[in-house]
């Protein structure tokens, strides 16, 4: 090796995937020849012992001369993960329409329907992947790839022998974390009168008129009212879109597990597990929103707008000072129900099994000669079936809590114009009311402490 080593400085990059050969400047005379093997052992004598390049090995022993230094002697190979799996969607899930710069607030969204039997997205398995190797021979673990998690819900079904969903009734398609479920849609063609009465649906109700004060509307799906809704009660499993407005005259509920988008709302309630949406104003209401809040064109006057996430407004507040309140936070609600549904998973799983113990210790017993302990067997079958409904019910539940929640400290307050004096802003426990009308800023929790920034295009 020394008779190279004083020609040849080797170089090695720092992940240990290229080496390459230069000249040093030191020496000036002339080798007459190089032999492959001597390159070879040079090479492994300076640890190189993967992805040798046959082709620069056959340029230096036979045309050192020519060689443009420095020249690349092994490249090593590079580790290729392994690919999650990937549900494919052959149904088309989207609600969201276009939103350019033609974009209208009362374009609210698309409904996507399913024929039964149709199939709606393929279920693609991970791959492992491919291991690398640095040039030294270490090798470089792949990591594997992980499986894409998905559920057939309500009206799907999963079939194993074309890893594919299909529809088992025809109806609104839709996806709620990892479940896919069809839910059937039911119209009412006017304004809620006593012709229909109260709504209490599994699915998506769509409404071509008003709701008038005193009614209730419930939906596990969506709700879309063509009009507005007065002193009445909405309720959603997924999202609520109203064309007009909430006038609510302080009894006037919106509740929507996911978002709310709606022209305005006036003395109202409003609670959204997602975003909301206001074309106009809210005024003297009570909103809580997990997520977004969005008012880019009208004002918040007075009541209390809780969100988790961010709010946009243009004005906040009025010239007369009329308090108005906006929180961020998590809705202690949200942990309250979380830790009741903790409690009773744990009490259902506790009660699974001692029914398991039940049933084992019965099956040792001798039940073809003894009728009771047969009907006993049953009966233990019986429970233990119902239980694990109850425990997948639950359970479900508790995935729908556990999506994430804003936090305070990542939170923040846009106003487009003006925040008036009088305004109170909290984050999480810190509190401050405006004393001086601020123009066109934002405001965040920084170490503990409400600050208004300037807000810049």
């Amino acid at each position: 090796m020394g008779q190279l080593d004083d020609i040849f400085q080797v170089t090695i990059s720092k992940d240990k995937m290229v080496a390459q050969l230069d000249t040093k400047e030191q020496i000036e005379r002339e080798i007459s020849s190089i032999s492959d093997e001597e390159i070879r052992q040079f090479l492994r004598d300076h640890r190189i012992l993967y992805g040798v390049m046959e082709e620069s090995i056959s340029q230096l022993s036979s045309n050192l001369s020519e060689i443009t230094f420095p020249i690349t002697v092994a490249k090593g190979k590079q580790v290729k993960h392994g690919k999650d799996g990937v549900l494919q969607y052959i149904s088309d899930f989207t609600t969201d329409i276009v939103r350019d710069c033609n974009w209208n607030f009362r374009d609210v969204m698309r409904i996507p329907t399913v024929r039964k039997g149709e199939k709606i997205a393929e279920l693609y398995d991970p791959s492992e992947g491919e291991c690398g190797y640095t040039i030294d021979g270490t090798k470089i673990a792949a990591r594997p790839g992980r499986p894409a998690v998905v559920k057939a819900g309500k009206n799907v079904v999963y079939r194993e022998e074309d890893q594919s969903f299909y529809a088992a009734s025809e109806g609104q398609l839709s996806k709620v974390d990892k479940w896919i479920q069809i839910q059937p849609v039911f119209e009412v063609e006017e304004t809620l009168s006593m012709k229909n009465g109260n709504l209490d649906f599994v699915g998506t109700i769509i409404i071509h008129g008003d709701v008038p004060t005193g009614y209730t509307v419930k939906a596990k799906g969506d709700v879309k009212i063509f009009g507005m809704v007065e002193a009445a009660t909405v309720i959603a499993g997924g999202s609520v879109y109203v064309s007009e407005g909430l006038a609510g005259q302080a009894k006037g509920t919106i509740k929507a597990d996911e978002s709310i988008k709606i022209g305005y709302i006036n003395q109202g309630i409003a609670v959204a597990g997602q975003d909301l949406y206001v074309e106009n104003s809210i005024l003297h209401s009570n909103c809580t929103v997990k997520g977004h809040v969005f008012c880019q064109k009208g004002n918040i006057i007075g009541g209390a707008l809780s969100a988790g996430k961010s709010i946009e407004a243009k004005d906040i507040g009025n010239r007369l000072s009329t308090e108005t309140e906006i929180i961020f936070g998590v809705d202690k609600s949200i942990e309250t129900k979380e830790r009741q549904l903790q409690e009773k998973k744990k009490e259902l799983e506790d009660t699974l099994s001692k029914l398991r113990i039940l049933g084992e210790k019965i099956k040792q017993r001798d039940i073809e000669q003894n009728p009771k302990l047969r009907i006993t067997l049953l009966r233990q079958k019986n429970s233990w079936n119902k239980t694990n409904e109850q425990l997948e019910e639950v359970t479900l539940q508790l995935d729908k809590l556990n999506s994430s929640i804003g936090s305070e400290h990542y939170a923040e307050l846009i106003v487009r114009n003006y925040i008036f004096s009088n305004v109170i802003v909290a984050f999480g426990k810190y509190r401050r009311i405006i004393k001086d009308n601020q123009h066109f800023v934002k405001m965040h929790l920084v170490d503990n402490e409400i600050v208004i920034y300037p807000l810049f295009e």
